[in-house]
C-alpha cells in the first residue's frame, strides 16, 4: 500500500481545478479512518452515505486511478444504491412539465392562498419554482418565513414527490382543518420541490454542468457569500434566500433514513446544538421507521459527525442568513418506484408539518442572533 504522501503526490496528478465536479463516482466497501481522513484533506473528492458498510466517492476524472495506484477496493455505485436506470414512465414518475403543470394548477385553483414563483433556470433552461403559501399570498406580511427544498441532488428524488403531496394537503386542507388554517394564516411557506431538474431528469446527483450542488454554496470560512463562478441552481437560491427572511428552512435528500444537523463543515459545535436536536428529533419522532434507526440514535445525527460536507447549503444558510436549516435524508433507496411514495409521505407527513410549527415557538431565532450573528458565528468556528 502507498504511503499517504505517495498517494497524495499520485492523486495531485489527477486533480481537478474545481472542487465539486463529479466525472467518476464508487462506491467504497471498507470503511477506514487513515483513508477517510485523507481523502477528507483533498477537497476534489465528495465522500457521501458514511456507514459500516462503507460510502459513497465521487470526483474528477482520474479518481478511480487514484484509489488503484493506492490499493484501496471499490466497486461501480449504481450497483450499491440499486439506483435504477429506468425511464421515469416505467416507473412512473412525472417529467418537468408535469411538475409544472401540477404546481401552475395549484395557483390557478387556490390563488387566494397559493401564488408560484420561477427564481431562476437550471444549466438546461428549466424554471427553477417556489410555491409561496400563505392566507394573503400576495402580500409580504410580517410573518415568520418558512422553507422546504428537494432534490438538489438530482438522484435523491424522494422528497420532490413528497413536496407535491404536501402542497395539495394544505391547499385542500385550508379552511377546513383548524390546524392546518392556522398554519397558513400565520406563516409564510415556501416550498421548492426540485432544485435540479436537469440531474433528475439524467437521474444523476449532479447539475446538467456535473456540479455537485451541495458542494457549491459558499462554506462559513468564505469572506463573502459571493455567488460569482457558481452554478445558476446554486445562484437562483443563493439570490433567493437574500431577498427573503426565513427562519427556519429543511432540505430533503435520499440515501439514508435520517435527519442531519448542524454543523456538516466543522466538529465544533452550533451554538444552538441542543435546540437543532431537539428540532431534528420533532422531526423523526414522528416518523417511526427514522426514529427506531439501528444506525442513527433516535434516527438524527450531528452532520460533520457522520461525515464531513464543505460548500454545504444547510452550514451556508445559518451563518449567512441566520436560517437555521437542517437536513433530511428520506429513503435508503434514493429513486424508489414511485409505486412506494404515499408510504413515505405517509410516514414523514406529520414530520413535515411539525417541523414546519416549530417556526413558531419563541420570539423567533434571528432576535436571539442580531445583526453581527455571522461575525460571531465566525469568530467561534475559528476558535
Amino acid at each position: 500500500i502507498l504511503s499517504i504522501g505517495l498517494m497524495a503526490s499520485v492523486l495531485s496528478s489527477y486533480a481537478f481545478s474545481a472542487a465539486g465536479k463529479i466525472e467518476e463516482q464508487v462506491f467504497i466497501p471498507k470503511y477506514d479512518k487513515k483513508t477517510v481522513k485523507m481523502i477528507e484533506s483533498h477537497p476534489e473528492l465528495i465522500m457521501d452515505h458514511m456507514s459500516k458498510n462503507g460510502f459513497e466517492l465521487f470526483g474528477p476524472t482520474g479518481t478511480k486511478a487514484w484509489l488503484k495506484a493506492a490499493n484501496i477496493e471499490f466497486t461501480q455505485l449504481e450497483e450499491e444504491h440499486n439506483h435504477s436506470k429506468s425511464n421515469d414512465k416505467a416507473l412512473g414518475y412525472p417529467t418537468h412539465d408535469k411538475i409544472t403543470a401540477f404546481l401552475k394548477s395549484i395557483e390557478k385553483n387556490y390563488p387566494n392562498i397559493a401564488k408560484l414563483e420561477s427564481i431562476g433556470k437550471s444549466v438546461d433552461g428549466k424554471e427553477l419554482w417556489v410555491l409561496k403559501i400563505s392566507d394573503n399570498v400576495a402580500i409580504d406580511e410580517v410573518e415568520p418565513e418558512f422553507k422546504y427544498i428537494s432534490s438538489m441532488h438530482g438522484d435523491e428524488i424522494t422528497g420532490r414527490e413528497m413536496l407535491q403531496f404536501l402542497i395539495k394537503d394544505i391547499v385542500e386542507a385550508y379552511g377546513k382543518d383548524k390546524r392546518i388554517t392556522d398554519l397558513v394564516n400565520n406563516t409564510e411557506l415556501y416550498i421548492m420541490p426540485s432544485m435540479n431538474p436537469d440531474g433528475s431528469k439524467r437521474k444523476q446527483r449532479a447539475n446538467a454542468n456535473g456540479y455537485d450542488l451541495n458542494r457549491n454554496f459558499p462554506n462559513w470560512d468564505s469572506n463573502l457569500s459571493t455567488t460569482a463562478t457558481r452554478q445558476p441552481e446554486t445562484v437562483a437560491v443563493m439570490n433567493y434566500q437574500a431577498s427573503r427572511q426565513f427562519s427556519l428552512s429543511a432540505n430533503f435528500h435520499g440515501g439514508a433514513v435520517c435527519v442531519n444537523y448542524p454543523w456538516d463543515s466543522t466538529k465544533v459545535r452550533h451554538p444552538f446544538d441542543s435546540l437543532l436536536q431537539d428540532l431534528s428529533t420533532r422531526y423523526s419522532i414522528e416518523n417511526r421507521p427514522m426514529y427506531t434507526s439501528r444506525e442513527f440514535d433516535d434516527g438524527i445525527t450531528n452532520g460533520a459527525d457522520w461525515y464531513v460536507v464543505r460548500g454545504g447549503m444547510q452550514d451556508w444558510s445559518y451563518v449567512f442568513h441566520n436560517d437555521l436549516q437542517i437536513t433530511v435524508e428520506l429513503s435508503d433507496k434514493k429513486w424508489p418506484r414511485y409505486s412506494q411514495i404515499p408510504k413515505f409521505y405517509k410516514d414523514n407527513k406529520e414530520s413535515m408539518l411539525v417541523y414546519a410549527e416549530a417556526i413558531h415557538q419563541g420570539a423567533g431565532f434571528k432576535s436571539k442572533i442580531g445583526k453581527t450573528g455571522t461575525v460571531k458565528i465566525k469568530k467561534l468556528l475559528n476558535g
